[in-house]
């Protein structure tokens, strides 16, 4: 009898511990040979793709306080143009400014440059995923 509950015990325990484990939230995008973008299962236009990538970083910044751990830019063949793959990375490097932007104006009321170094410190301890510069 004690044995089972012993048992019963520890085995309810293991959700929690496995709950604080998180997995590498990553934002992929992929684009073809024809220029076509995909972030994770969604087309994106590539005018439009800064826009759409800041609206994700800040939603699920908004929404749970947290961010995306990376971005990984895929390309589906090796034919992709090297052009295509150098807009789409200034697309990301603008998305990541604009989203840097609306987190500190949201938690600071200021520009990430008016904020104090320990601050700036710690948002990029928190959101790495805004100073990403290698995504490939």
């Amino acid at each position: 009898m004690k044995l089972l509950c012993l048992l019963l015990l520890s085995v309810s325990f293991l959700p929690a511990a496995a709950t604080k484990v998180s997995a590498e939230k990553i934002l992929l995008i992929r684009v073809d040979e024809i220029g076509v973008v995909t972030v994770n299962k969604d087309t994106v236009g590539a005018d439009v793709l800064a826009l759409y990538i800041q609206e994700r970083l800040f939603k699920s910044f908004l929404g749970t306080g947290q961010m995306h751990s990376r971005i990984k830019l895929e390309k589906t063949s090796n034919s992709v143009a090297d052009l295509v793959t150098e807009v789409i990375i200034k697309e990301i490097n603008e998305a990541q400014k604009r989203a840097l932007r609306q987190v500190c104006v949201e938690k600071f009321s200021k520009s990430f440059d008016g904020l104090e170094k320990r601050k700036q410190d710690k948002l990029k301890k928190q959101f790495p995923v805004l100073f990403q510069t290698n995504y490939l």
